[in-house]
């Protein structure tokens, strides 16, 4: 009878320490997951954030192309400064309204134009935030009966954001342009039915 109490006593010491290692276990996993709570949330804000910025940066593209000066001068904050340099130390430096309208000169002068962002590369910091965006441009110009040519601008946009009234914009932007690749195409033009203002059919359908 004897190794039968030791048996019993032995199978509840089993257990309660059983029970006390569930307990632990179970209170460390609960402590865990309301300890990750804030850096969940803080995770969710830094993506809420890059999707935001990756937006204004689509923006930026569109409202060139369609000529949505609304659309682009929002992407820039009223101080925003952007600079331009080209290869022998000089380009443009100005604010977003200065470069949204020199960007409207050049654009005017040619039949159409496409701007594509590539890939995006974004730091965010509380209500700051950097970003690297490759693109392509592709400036068409006027063409004659016999030719049409169209030169494909390869730049980088180096931009710093930050978000005012819940709003993310550009506090400065340095445009890089790595080359350039004019391309003559002996063909006529064949046109096209995008329109460069909010006759576009885009705009009927979401915009």
């Amino acid at each position: 009878m004897a190794w039968r109490d030791a048996w019993r006593r032995s199978g509840l010491a089993m257990f309660g320490a059983g029970l006390v290692v569930g307990l632990v276990v179970s209170g460390s996993a609960v402590s865990g997951q309301r300890g990750s709570a804030p850096a969940d949330a803080g995770a969710l804000d830094e993506l809420i954030a890059k999707e935001r910025i990756r937006e204004q940066i689509y923006n930026y593209s569109r409202g060139l192309d369609r000529m949505d000066r609304a659309l682009a001068l929002q992407v820039f904050h009223p101080d925003a400064v952007v600079t331009s340099p080209n290869a022998t130390g000089g380009g443009f430096k100005g604010n977003g309204e200065e470069w949204v309208a020199n960007a409207w000169r050049a654009h005017e002068r040619i039949s159409a134009h496409s701007h594509q962002m590539t890939n995006t590369l974004i730091k965010v910091n509380g209500d700051k935030a950097s970003s690297e965006t490759y693109a392509m441009a592709s400036l068409r110009a006027e063409p004659s009966e016999d030719e049409s040519s169209t030169n494909v601008i390869i730049v980088r946009y180096v931009d710093s954001w930050s978000k005012r009234n819940n709003h993310w914009a550009i506090d400065t932007r340095t445009i890089i342009v790595d080359f350039s690749m004019p391309h003559v195409v002996k063909a006529p033009n064949r046109g096209s039915a995008g329109k460069r203002d909010k006759s576009d059919p885009s705009y009927a359908v979401y915009f």
